[in-house]
């Protein structure tokens, strides 16, 4: 799901006040579509993101489908998407020129009873027509024109009594505008010539020279999908010139390859927002070979998220590619590293698949048993699945089918797990990857981060987490789409092995705490993971993090009600706990 409203109910003088509802049609051109037997659906804020709850209908044939909805008139502005489908997976990714900012969703203002236009599936405007977002940078220009920026070109006729107006909404001095071009209509065809105005008349343009612009005009080919005119992802150009207004910033990207069985034939690349997360597109190397792979990149100053690939697609997908890594949550967001560039040079160093820059060996590989109770579901024809970052290939293509051979509704399946300690997974209430082709409707969703068990990941949900100790391992029977077992209880793990033994080798203090406990560890070296729980069995923090024995870790306890809890240390042979106070 992807935002909840809470509804407001207000009496005032004993009058009820209620939110009033207008129509608002929605249209999508499915022409260029194979329509989905489950039909053509639209989900938005209005409506809860029911990705099933509102469909759409062709009753002329013609291959546009409507709908009309009754949306509260407070909202405003809606967000929403259309599906080719009822399930979450089948949804359009709306283009950034016409996307709610930061988002894939369409978004409209609505103020009264309003007909959206007819727009093509996964589209900015109508089949057949290119949606251009322009921007232009205006930061280095002495001063802006009394009367505003414009922009001029063919797709206006060159009109010269007609300037059309940009806007910087935000004031960062990056103006924009949005136009719906007809390729057809183009002189010559499919290419766009235009320039940005300090004004709105002939003799205040821009005369730009360079690779984008030909005798003064800036000159764009289009082809075929709705486009965002910049120098590079995220930065505009700057007006008179092919290139942005600030000069991109050396990034040096290092991953340590040493804990990892295999390299990729295909090599090690890196992906992230700052590149349009195209994999194969940036390659690292280890020229002195460390294992220490490496590369400089000029990026934009901004906020980016990233990945490292052993290989040159995403989940190993490909002949020789192995895998992208799935770092734990303590280094992520979303399931991404992340990094900022602000004009000095930055570094961007780390071990793959873990948060440290140098490598802690990996645990050795060990069976891990996985179960999940389905006693609160309808179970599949097709079965029960695990699916995760673990096996190889990773997620839906190296599903494992779970079985339940005792008929007591908890289904399990046992896979030998070898590589980073650290790795995330879901479970699945049908094949996953039915004759090949993945199916992203029938994993779980539960909110994993909340509950404890897990993380978000990139694709605004989240997955299960597990740190394993390179020991055989059974993990206990969750409730399907829960961090609990299907009587409410906390689930932990079992290590089938002696000689993993409670041990003193946990000091807290102070103890009692009353704003920040310590944690010395004795006795553990490397992946550890610290865990508080109330008397409950409820957790209610968690950490994993690389230490040296005798390390000693800090953690904030005012948000914790007065109490005493558990806390536990979990590293490859060894678990202690200790008893806290919370004042």
């Amino acid at each position: 799901m992807k935002h909840f409203y809470l509804i407001l109910w207000a009496a005032t003088f004993g009058l009820t006040l209620q939110a009033q509802t207008v129509p608002v049609t929605f249209s999508v051109d499915m022409n260029n579509e194979t329509v989905a037997a489950e039909g053509v659906h639209v989900a938005g804020n209005f409506q809860g993101w029911d990705p099933a709850g509102t469909m759409l209908a062709d009753d002329d044939m013609d291959g546009i489908y409507t709908v009309t909805v009754d949306v509260s008139d407070t909202l405003g502005t809606i967000q929403y998407k259309f599906l080719n489908g009822n399930a979450w997976g089948v949804d359009e990714a709306c283009p950034e020129a016409c996307a709610f900012p930061g988002s894939t969703d369409r978004f409209a203002e609505i103020d009264g009873a309003t007909e959206l236009p007819v727009v093509c599936f996964g589209a900015c405007a109508a089949c057949g027509i290119t949606t251009v977002l322009f921007k232009v940078d205006m930061s280095q220009e002495e001063a802006i024109n009394p009367v505003g920026v414009h922009m001029n070109g063919n797709f206006n006729g060159w009109d010269g009594s007609n300037f059309l107006m940009m806007d910087d909404a935000d004031g960062d001095m990056v103006y924009t505008y949005v136009a719906q071009v007809d390729g057809a209509m183009l002189d010559p065809v499919d290419t766009l010539q235009f320039k940005f105005v300090n004004g709105n008349a002939w003799g205040f343009d821009e005369n730009p020279d360079g690779e984008c612009a030909v005798q003064g005009n800036r000159v764009m080919v289009l082809t075929g999908g709705d486009v965002v005119y910049e120098a590079a992802a995220g930065q505009a150009y700057c007006y008179n010139t092919c290139g942005s207004c600030v000069a991109p910033t050396p990034v040096t990207f290092r991953v340590d390859m040493s804990t990892q069985a295999e390299i990729s034939v295909n090599g090690v690349c890196v992906a992230g927002s700052f590149q349009g997360w195209t994999p194969g597109a940036d390659f690292l190397s280890d020229d002195d070979g460390d294992l220490v792979y490496e590369a400089i990149i000029d990026v934009a100053p901004g906020d980016y998220e990233f990945k490292f690939i052993n290989g040159n697609n995403w989940g190993g997908d490909g002949d020789g590619n192995i895998d992208n890594e799935n770092p734990p949550g303590d280094c992520t967001s979303n399931g991404n590293r992340t990094f900022s560039v602000a004009g000095d040079p930055v570094t961007v160093q780390y071990c793959y698949n873990q948060c440290s820059e140098t490598c802690v060996a990996d645990p050795d590989p060990a069976p891990i048993t996985f179960q999940i109770d389905m006693a609160n579901e309808e179970v599949s024809e097709t079965g029960v699945w695990l699916i995760g970052g673990m096996t190889s290939p990773q997620w839906q293509a190296g599903a494992l089918q779970m079985s339940d051979a005792d008929g007591d509704n908890v289904y399990e399946v046992t896979y030998e797990v070898s590589g980073a300690a650290f790795f995330e997974y879901r479970y699945c209430n049908g094949d996953p990857y039915p004759d090949g082709v993945q199916d992203d409707s029938v994993a779980e969703v539960g909110d994993f981060e909340t509950g404890g068990c897990g993380q978000a990941n990139p694709f605004g949900e989240f997955n299960r987490t597990h740190v394993r100790s390179g020991q055989p391992e059974e993990l206990g029977a969750y409730c399907y789409t829960s961090c609990l077992d299907c009587n409410g209880d906390t689930v932990g793990t079992v290590i089938g092995i002696e000689e993993i033994r409670d041990f003193i080798g946990l000091e807290a203090f102070p103890n009692p705490a009353s704003d920040v406990v310590n944690l010395r560890v004795e006795g553990m070296d490397g992946l550890i993971q610290v865990r508080l729980f109330d008397l409950t069995g409820k957790q209610v923090m968690v950490d994993r993090r690389s230490v040296q024995n005798g390390a000693v870790l800090s953690y904030p306890v005012t948000q914790l009600e007065a109490g005493i809890y558990i806390l536990e240390a979990t590293g490859a042979t060894r678990r202690a706990t200790l008893k806290l106070t919370v004042d």
